[in-house]
């Protein structure tokens, strides 16, 4: 294979990011596989091999059943609640191009910039503070039965912003000649946004609902800035679990078990959701 002048500087450009994924990933991945078949507590210098007895103890652990049941609800409430939010926003800067887009479309994209540490301490302030003085009313994250979905509002707020820009690509890439012959056709708003827009958005829909499927499955900053997993463990989600065996219960072996399982299980939901939606893909 020859190697030109661009093809050396395309090799040049990418060495550093792929070296930084290999020690960053990799590297950490690997060393996993070979932790999740031993007993390590995380601390000593001596482990020893166990064999599959970390997976098999997977199965039978019932302190993951409602850590699992967290995580799935967070997923249902964040995938959903995301792209309604998300796609909201995106048809609501497209409606009408004036002055004011640039600045909504700035003002909704800008909690994106918080980091989800950041995200969890203001809106902890928020629930305990603002909304007790207002409507006197206790902190939704000190309750079991609001917890989840008062997190599942903190996350939205601070990432609906990135897939609100992927639908907004998508409705400019929608031709205006379509919905110009439905109204002629006597099409409704409405019947348009379900016959044209919905199907015309499906390139769009296959990246933002796959991606907020695994990010909400894989939910544990946030959760964890602000509650912890609590009260009561209601709010804890398999990643938090996984962290809790690595670091605070010294079962590394047992907790590294865990993570490359879910793991596989995200992929494996990742690649069938995408392929559901790419079969039903537009071509224009």
């Amino acid at each position: 294979m020859k190697f030109t002048k661009n093809k050396i500087h395309f090799y040049v450009f990418i060495l550093p990011g792929f070296l930084l994924f290999c020690f960053a990933i990799l590297l950490p991945f690997f060393s996993g596989i070979n932790i999740a078949f031993t007993d390590w507590n995380g601390i000593s210098q001596k482990y020893n091999y166990t064999g599959l007895k970390n997976f098999i103890t997977i199965f039978s652990d019932q302190r993951m059943l409602l850590p699992t049941r967290n995580s799935l609800l967070f997923c249902l409430l964040g995938t959903l609640g995301g792209t309604i939010l998300s796609l909201g926003m995106a048809l609501l800067i497209n409606y009408r191009e004036n002055k004011i887009t640039g600045f909504t479309r700035t003002v909704f994209f800008l909690p994106v910039c918080f980091s989800s540490i950041l995200t969890a301490f203001i809106w902890k302030f928020l629930y305990k503070e603002v909304f007790a003085s207002l409507f006197g009313i206790k902190s939704f994250l000190g309750n079991p039965v609001t917890v989840i979905p008062a997190i599942t509002v903190m996350e939205l707020w601070n990432t609906a912003g990135i897939n609100m820009l992927i639908y907004l690509a998508g409705l400019k890439n929608i031709p205006q000649e379509f919905y110009d012959a439905a109204k002629v056709d006597g099409a409704s708003p409405f019947t348009g946004f379900l016959h044209i827009t919905l199907p015309l958005l499906t390139p769009s829909f296959t990246v933002c609902v796959t991606l907020s499927i695994t990010s909400w499955l894989r939910e544990f900053a946030t959760t964890l800035a602000a509650t912890n997993g609590g009260p009561g463990g209601t709010s804890r989600t398999l990643s938090i679990y996984i962290f809790e065996n690595l670091f605070d219960y010294n079962k590394a072996g047992y907790g590294q078990a865990i993570a490359i399982v879910f793991s596989l299980f995200c992929i494996v939901l990742g690649v069938t959701v995408s392929d559901f939606f790419r079969k039903r893909e537009i071509e224009l």
